[in-house]
């Protein structure tokens, strides 16, 4: 019998990132990887990437549909929001975006975030959002 040894060139990793009801009037504001419900604490606003890789989707969830105005999320990669990325929400509660392999890359040491846009008139002002971040880390060099 043959033992091979035998590594993925590629790891998919959710990052996920909050934000506790959904103010309107928002621009370009990062998301926590954690937030305290009670204080409104934002602990930490992104990952540091240990290897080079891809982000490849996002997801958002609301914990309540708004019923009118707009929202926006996106990945942000050094703080900046890739326009691959973002995501238009109005009044479903879920939505997903896939992107293409290679289309949005970053570098080890790379910070992937997430952000959040929204209208004067967005009313899901008491609905709490999930954001995820799919990446496909590059494990071909280790």
């Amino acid at each position: 019998m043959a033992i091979e040894r035998i590594t993925s060139k590629g790891q998919l990793v959710p990052l996920k990132f909050y934000d506790d009801a959904v103010d309107a009037s928002l621009t370009d504001q990062q998301m926590s990887v954690n937030e305290t419900a009670a204080t409104g604490i934002h602990l930490v606003d992104g990952y540091t990437m240990p290897f080079a890789g891809s982000i490849v989707a996002v997801t958002a969830d609301l914990d309540s549909a708004a019923t009118v105005g707009t929202l926006s999320v996106g990945a942000t990669i050094g703080g900046t929001e890739d326009a691959n990325t973002t995501i238009a929400i109005t009044t479903l509660a879920t939505h997903s975006k896939v992107i293409g392999r290679r289309v949005v890359e970053f570098a080890a040491g790379d910070i992937i975030g997430a952000e959040i846009t929204s209208g004067g008139t967005w009313n899901g002002t008491a609905s709490d959002l999930l954001v995820v971040v799919w990446v496909l880390l590059q494990l071909e060099n280790i």
